[in-house]
Order: C-alpha cells, then structure tokens, then sequence
C-alpha cells in the first residue's frame, strides 16, 4: 500500500472517530454523527480504503479508546446493545463504497447516486443493528424499530444527503491531489 493511501485511510478513521463521540443524548441510542463520518468515508475513499479505515477506527474503540459515540470505548460496547450498530458500518461502508463507485459525469446524478448508495447501506446498518439489540435488550422487532430506526430516519437521511454532497467536492479534490 502506498504512503498516500495509509495516510488518507488514517486520516479518515480520525474523522469517524472525531464524528463518533459528537452525540445529542436521545436514550438508548443518541443521534451520533457517525453515520455522517462513515457515509462520508465510503462516498470519498470507496469500498476497500473506506473499510480499511473503518475496521481501524473499531479496533482503536475496541481495545479501549473512547471513540465510540458518548466517548465510550472497549469491547464491551460492541457486543452491548448498540453494537450492531458499530459492526453494522462496515458492510455499510462496502455497500456505499461499492455503489458509489462508478459515478456519472454530471455532478448532480453523482450526488444523487451517492445519496442512494447512502440509503442501502443506512438499511443494512440499521438491519444488522436492530438484530443485536432485539438479542441484547430482549426485545421484539416493533419496539426496537420504535427505539433504534424510526426516530432517526430523518437526521441519516439528512446526514446521507450532506455526506453525499460533501463527499462529491471531496472526492474530486482527492483526485487531483492524487493525479500530481
């Protein structure tokens, strides 16, 4: 792997981390801006450099930095309730990474092809997420889609929506900086 690209993939599991632990206090599970960091990642870095990132920043919280959302860390957060959802961002991060690899020229079509790739994987996360949960707090499927999805389809389709826009300019930067 060359310098440029471990820099970047650390760089990016920097910026999950930073986005992780900025949390609005809503229950069991806070509005995070973690979907944000990795949305962002993926639509950036793609599939394998934005898993790679992803993977480091849940080791970094799994051997007990608190980069997890309200600055927890440990394993014991990735097999808590909400763990599911932290593992859930690694085949969100290849679903968007791979859907948002191929994009068309015009900006806008990009964006909006960003932005769906975004929604499959905000579904698979919140799936993988919802089963962990229903086995950890021993709870049926309608109460935790009540607790864990429904309150936050708004703020990840807002997320999803920023993270794609953002992710367009950034990734063309990255471009140019990488065909110097």
């Amino acid at each position: 792997m060359k310098t440029k690209t471990i820099v970047l993939c650390a760089l990016f599991a920097a910026l999950v981390c930073v986005f992780s632990v900025i949390t609005i206090p809503t229950g069991i599970i806070p509005v995070t801006l973690g979907f944000f960091g990795i949305m962002l990642t993926a639509v950036v870095l793609g599939a394998k450099k934005g898993v790679i990132s992803v993977v480091v920043f849940i080791l970094l919280g799994a051997v007990g930095l608190p980069v997890f959302s309200g600055f927890k860390g440990g394993v014991q957060v990735l097999f808590g309730p909400t763990g599911g959802y932290i593992w859930g961002y690694i085949p969100m991060t290849a679903i968007i990474g791979l859907i948002a690899s191929k994009l068309p020229e015009n900006k806008w079509r990009a964006v909006l092809k960003m932005f769906l790739s975004c929604i499959a994987g905000i579904v698979v996360c919140y799936a993988l997420g919802t089963v962990q949960f229903m086995a950890v707090q021993k709870m049926g499927l309608a109460k935790s889609l009540a607790a864990c999805v429904i309150p936050f389809i708004p703020f990840d389709l807002a997320k999803a929506a920023l993270a794609s826009y953002v992710g367009y300019t950034a990734r063309n930067a990255l471009r140019r900086f990488y065909a110097k």
